[in-house]
């Protein structure tokens, strides 16, 4: 999996985000939140940028996370996409400076990175269980895995801390493999 994302053209990653995130506009969960939390992209991650954009401009509020050591994230509201800069580890992360801590409890949508999902929502991550952490202290909001159609597949191992997401984002479906 990881491979055959650092394959993936720089430019086909930004159109087949477009067509990812086309879906979810479309969506009556997209019309239904008012905040979202949302991973920012490392560079073969899918495109997040362009649904950041969206979302600030119809007055969504956007909170996004940021690594804050070995085994924690933080999560920031983000106001002005300028207001990042990117890590050691290549991500985009909101600057200290900027940085207003962001309340979980708020969150209507979730968008979830990882290197494969299944058709179940299980999720498979970087390994570091910063987002199983994350994914398991959250109440109520939905939560979307988001990922190219390779990255699904059948069956992914699950172990008693992972936490299935509602639905997965693709470039060709929004679908639903618990509820809705």
């Amino acid at each position: 999996m990881c491979q055959r994302r650092k394959a993936m053209d720089p430019n086909t990653i930004d159109a087949t985000s477009r067509e990812i995130f086309r879906h979810l506009l479309n969506s009556r969960l997209w019309q239904e939140a008012k905040v979202i939390h949302t991973f920012l992209p490392q560079n073969t991650e899918p495109n997040t940028f362009f649904l950041v954009q969206e979302a600030l401009q119809s007055k969504r509020r956007v909170q996004v996370p940021k690594v804050a050591g070995p085994s924690h994230l933080t999560h920031h509201w983000l106001e002005d996409i300028k207001l990042l800069k990117k890590s050691l580890w290549g991500i985009p992360e909101i600057q200290d400076s900027a940085a207003s801590v962001a309340d979980l409890s708020k969150i209507d949508l979730v968008l979830v990175p990882g290197l494969a999902f299944s058709r179940k929502g299980a999720r498979l991550g970087q390994g570091r269980g910063y987002y199983d952490r994350f994914l398991n202290k959250l109440n109520g909001a939905k939560t979307l895995g988001v990922g190219f159609d390779w990255q699904l597949l059948e069956h992914i191992p699950e172990e008693p801390h992972d936490r299935r997401l509602l639905g997965v984002l693709t470039e060709s479906q929004l679908f639903w493999p618990i509820g809705e």
